[in-house]
């Protein structure tokens, strides 16, 4: 594994060719990363919104653009009810329950679908429904009921529950023949001449897919809302369900909070871990990553050194070039209080001291600001470290890929077993080269210039990032182990060992989300595996006074 990122670059060193052959022709081509955009605070439709670089058009777009993802087809989605009663699962209450930001019907959104769900067709023309980047990366808090969008922060979408529940819906629409009348119904408004029992055959078929992938992604440790083991479903869709070797699972135990994404883009590398580095083509590689793990597909079955998929790569070099513009939101004083100068000031001097070693300050006025990660050793944090464990042990076995060249084409040969990441390389490689056109065009839409990671190449670090609109992004290290920005600034031993995830109000004194229990809350528990509250002693011996400056002061970046 030492060499593991210089692999990754040299699988697609093909692409770095290109871009460095035409980097003269996306210079100039590129758009001005503020044109257009909107940097005034707004209300509109009973939501506040921060000014954060986006218009609403551009918000939209990203809200509702597909990149690839095909969980159910699109009209049953419609048209299904929840497992119990007859309201439609799609209900605003009901996905509102699980945690999505409820939309309005625009163009890109005619049903008026929750932010992050969007429509994407395949070349036998279906039409699927999924989720986008938005339904992971869009935030929402409240203060006094007056709720606050945040673009690219911290979505608290229950995830599991949102796939058990979809399960529940389906088998309970089989199942109940009422339930499938009304079903068909709805169908029958926008579709004449039904094959009704092909359709049961066709739902059947799904539920056995969502079935088999429930029972490879099975793990004892309880996501919850706001979490996902990202890392470990990317390894399962590929390893597991893409090469079709069952004993290629692993748990994916080692959930994490969904990352704020305001300069992600600027910076050096990505990922909690660290562990992809942000020059071109890696964004490309990882986003369709993403995709495939979010019910994405790629056909690797008795195919050559590329591969077919649903991954949208057009789409990936659009959504990516948007969120290069997006910039951190600010603290809303005229909706939770004004900063107190005299206290920011001093904060300030605390910050200088013991924070910005590690968290660097960022203007947002610099719209192709370059800004660079601080890496520390997983033990060296002391935060929990079952993330970084899992990403770099273990392997599987390669299947049909053995003997195959890592690069595709040149390079070493896959022998029967390789690391999760060498496979997921690969794959993602060779789907992105299936639409080689699309993917040169998405990277030079997306292209900047970050600065390059010298980061060891054995991924055993924890990525320390600027703390800008860090107010919006409770809770808090990896795998949200701390409620408050109070909280992370106590000794470990006196964090909360449990608390509720799922209520938004915004907690202005302690900066974080308010933990008291409300409807669908998830219970976090700091003594289950992965989910430690442990390390990150880093200002916990400031004085009662020198803590609440320094959160005045953390409040205004």
């Amino acid at each position: 594994m030492d060499d593991m990122k210089k692999k990754s670059y040299i699988f697609l060193s093909v692409f770095l060719l290109i871009i460095f052959v035409s980097y003269g022709w996306v210079r100039h081509i590129q758009d001005d990363p503020f044109a257009a955009d909107a940097h005034t605070n707004f209300t509109q439709n009973g939501i506040a919104y921060l000014g954060q670089g986006w218009s609403d058009a551009e918000r939209q777009q990203i809200s509702y653009i597909s990149f690839g993802s095909r969980i159910l087809n699109y009209s049953w989605f419609l048209a299904l009810e929840n497992a119990e009663g007859e309201a439609l699962f799609r209900d605003d209450a009901h996905m509102a329950r699980l945690g999505f930001i409820t939309g309005s019907a625009q163009p890109l959104n005619p049903y008026a679908l929750p932010v992050g769900f969007a429509s994407d067709s395949d070349d036998k023309g279906n039409t699927w429904i999924g989720l986008t980047c938005a339904a992971c990366h869009t935030g929402q808090v409240t203060i006094n009921n007056q709720a606050i969008r945040i673009d690219g922060g911290q979505s608290l979408i229950n995830y599991t529950q949102f796939e058990i529940e979809l399960l529940a819906a389906l088998k309970a629409t089989l199942g109940q023949p009422e339930k499938w009348q009304r079903f068909l119904s709805r169908l029958q408004k926008s579709q004449k001449n039904l094959d009704a029992e092909k359709i049961k055959q066709q739902i059947q078929i799904r539920i056995t897919e969502f079935e088999t992938r429930f029972a490879v992604n099975a793990t004892q440790v309880p996501y919850g809302r706001g979490r996902l083991d990202a890392f470990g479903q990317i390894f399962n869709a590929v390893a597991v369900e893409a090469l079709h070797i069952p004993e290629n699972a692993r748990s994916p135990n080692a959930p994490t909070s969904f990352p704020v994404l305001w300069d992600a883009s600027h910076l050096d590398v990505v990922q909690w871990n660290a562990s992809a580095p942000n020059i071109e083509p890696g964004p490309l590689a990882q986003n369709a990553t993403t995709a495939l793990a979010v019910y994405g597909t790629v056909d690797v079955s008795g195919r050559g050194q590329t591969y077919p998929s649903s991954i949208d790569v057009k789409n990936l070099g659009y959504i990516q070039r948007k969120f290069y513009k997006l910039i951190a939101p600010k603290w809303p004083q005229d909706l939770a209080g004004k900063l107190d100068k005299k206290l920011m000031e001093q904060g300030e001097v605390i910050y200088q001291q013991q924070c910005l070693q590690c968290h660097s300050l960022v203007s947002a006025d610099d719209p192709r600001r370059k800004l660079s990660a601080i890496l520390i050793p997983a033990k060296e944090v002391g935060t929990d470290a079952l993330m970084v464990t899992n990403f770099t042990e273990g392997t599987v076995k390669t299947g049909e890929l053995q003997g195959k060249h890592f690069a595709l084409w040149f390079g070493k040969k896959f022998n029967a077993e390789a690391t999760r990441l060498d496979v997921v390389m690969h794959v993602t490689t060779g789907a992105l080269l299936y639409q080689a056109w699309n993917s040169f065009c998405s990277v030079v839409k997306e292209f900047a210039l970050n600065k390059i990671s010298h980061a060891d190449s054995a991924v055993n670090y924890y990525k320390a990032r600027p703390l800008n609109g860090v107010w919006a992004s409770a809770p808090y290290l990896h795998n949200g182990s701390v409620p408050t920005v109070y909280d992370l600034l106590l000794p470990a031993a006196e964090r909360p060992k449990q608390f509720f995830v799922g209520n938004r109000e915004l907690d202005r004194v302690k900066v974080g989300n308010q933990t008291l229990e409300v409807s669908n809350a998830t219970l976090f528990d700091t003594s289950l595996l992965g989910n430690s509250n442990l390390g990150h002693e880093y200002g916990t011996q400031l004085s009662f006074s020198e803590r609440m400056a320094l959160l005045e002061y953390i409040k205004s970046l």
